[in-house]
């Protein structure tokens, strides 16, 4: 048990003579890297209750705000080589996420000026001490490698004249249920005045921590999936071009925050840390959707590759083309710009003879562009060529990386000059989505109070009547439960409407289920008003899934909004 808790070597070698409650004669006992007590003659003393005290510490974010001089998400509080905050030496590349709440890095092991070791292992001895005395609660190891022989923990004499204890924990990041209770400690550290900050960590303090960090930001600072992607890649410090990362950006963008883990408006205001005032866009990672979601931050010139558009070793084709996500983004590209003009650009790596590749790549350019002529974009909108292998954007030394090289881009030819006044149009990333006046001109209150039918109008969305995400049951209270009773009066004052009643979700999820759980929505809202006395013959429902979204599911609030009843009146 000793040996998984304690930090410090020498503290091993003192405690192997102790049972864990003894008298003993005067003699030091050394805790963590400075912290000793004196043990009197005859002195009983459990071990295991000192470390089973918690810790005192009570500094607020902004306390840590100020000492760390925190100025946005990329300062760094230690450098690349541990430098800058000598208490935090044992750290690395060491950035605030939540102010007060929740830091990354990694461990100072390689550039370490005493007891190198390999850059692959956790948190070296000083670094979980500097924590633990800077009032951090908790240092989580990101990785599994190496941890079997770190501590589990450190006790210590706190900045604030208080004894802290920081546990020290391993979680894997490609863990969803891991992923959860980082989130969790996060949340506690953020609600809960005595926990302290969260420290969270890979090797460099790139990837891996970045891939939580970002996460955190969707989840307490309502970072959209391209801002939290955008956070990752400035957060590598240019270590970000190869293939494989692409997983992380998706698995980024695909997180879901969870409703038990919001804050208040006012503690996200205190709590999140802005991006930098100047950004270098060439760190940053573009996709083909960025030219659906923020077509006014891509210029003409830029080339994009369809990362999602793979061919194998010597293939000029590939299997259901109509259905792949980048295909499908480039066409929402088209649709939403005419005066989009592009060059579908094919490429190899270098294996094979160059006059071949060549041969290929213009294959592979030419498979792309015949669906987009077929699918009814005029050919004036449209060119291909071949670069065979040249301009690799990954080595070819290695198989992993050569199939990378074997891509497609997309180069924009023109496109029409966007205003900059808002980051995204959202309705340029999805055509249906609708304005907030648009949306409360739909709200079934809209008419209910005006006491008539608005002219040339039959269906309406119930407003106020809110889902909670994955559920179909009815408040018990509120707006939108009072808005399902006037409904139910107007109905039993006109005999002779009948009613459809259609149930949507938001985008999260497997599709068929929410389907099913579309439809449950609209059977509850069906349910309740027959127990209103409304005839079962009036009414009729269908559940329709994640279709014909009113906002946009990136975020919270769209999710909030798409998550409705939509009721469609007509005369018998």
């Amino acid at each position: 048990m000793f040996k998984k808790i304690l930090t410090i070597p020498l503290f091993l070698a003192v405690i192997q003579s102790f049972s864990q409650t003894r008298n003993v004669q005067q003699d030091t006992l050394h805790i963590g890297l400075e912290t000793t007590i004196i043990l009197e003659d005859s002195t009983q003393f459990n071990l295991d209750s000192l470390l089973a005290v918690p810790g005192k510490v009570n500094l607020d974010s902004e306390f840590y705000k100020k000492r760390y001089q925190e100025k946005d998400l990329m300062f760094k509080i230690t450098n690349n080589r541990g430098d800058g905050f000598d208490s935090l030496y044992g750290t690395r590349n060491m950035r605030p996420i939540l102010h007060g709440v929740a830091y990354r890095g990694g461990g100072n092991n390689y550039y370490h000026k005493t007891n190198k070791r390999h850059n692959h292992n956790p948190l070296p001895l000083d670094g979980m001490h500097g924590l633990c005395q800077e009032g951090f609660s908790k240092g989580i190891y990101l990785y599994r490698e190496n941890f079997e022989n770190s501590p589990l923990g450190d006790t210590c004499n706190c900045i604030d004249e208080t004894l802290n204890k920081l546990t020290y924990e391993q979680r894997d990041y490609y863990d969803s249920l891991h992923v959860y209770d980082m989130l969790k400690s996060t949340y506690a550290a953020a609600t809960q005045p005595e926990v302290g900050p969260v420290y969270m960590h890979c090797w460099n303090g790139w990837h891996a921590s970045g891939f939580i960090a970002a996460v955190i930001l969707k989840q307490f600072c309502d970072y959209s999936d391209w801002d939290a992607v955008n956070y990752w890649d400035l957060g590598t410090d240019g270590a970000n071009t190869s293939p494989r990362y692409q997983t992380q950006r998706e698995r980024i963008k695909n997180f879901e925050p969870y409703p038990e883990f919001e804050i208040s408006d006012s503690l996200q205001k205190c709590l999140c840390p802005p991006l930098p005032e100047n950004i270098d866009s060439t760190q940053l990672h573009i996709e083909i959707e960025h030219l659906v979601v923020v077509p006014e931050a891509i210029p003409k010139g830029f080339q994009i590759v369809l990362y999602n558009v793979k061919f194998g070793s010597g293939k000029t084709s590939f299997p259901n083309i109509s259905e792949n996500p980048d295909i499908v983004y480039l066409k929402t590209a088209l649709d939403n710009d005419p005066a989009l003009k592009i060059e579908v650009g094919g490429f190899t790596d270098n294996s094979g003879s160059y006059s071949k590749n060549v041969q290929i790549s213009k294959q592979r350019a030419a498979f792309v562009y015949n669906h987009l002529i077929e699918s009814g974009y005029p050919k004036e909108r449209i060119a291909y060529k071949g670069y065979g292998p040249e301009k690799p954007i990954y080595s070819n030394r290695y198989k992993s990386t050569r199939e990378g090289n074997r891509r497609i881009e997309i180069k924009i030819l023109d496109k029409t000059t966007h205003s900059s006044d808002k980051l995204v149009d959202e309705k340029g990333y999805d055509q249906s989505v609708k304005t907030i006046e648009e949306i409360k001109a739909m709200y079934l209150s809209t008419f209910l109070n005006a006491d008539t039918l608005a002219k040339n109008k039959s269906n309406y969305i119930l407003d106020s009547l809110n889902f909670a995400s994955g559920s179909y049951d009815l408040p018990t209270a509120g707006a939108g439960l009072k808005n399902l009773e006037k409904l139910a009066i107007y109905l039993r004052q006109n005999p002779t409407l009948k009613m459809v009643i259609n149930g949507y979700t938001d985008a999260s999820g497997i599709e068929d289920n929410n389907k099913i759980l579309s439809e449950n929505r609209a059977r509850t809202v069906f349910d309740y008003l027959v127990e209103q006395n409304i005839s079962e013959t009036r009414l009729t429902y269908k559940g329709n899934g994640s279709a014909n979204p009113v906002a946009p599911n990136r975020y919270l609030w769209g999710r909030d909004l798409n998550r409705r009843i939509e009721v469609i009146f007509h005369q018998e």
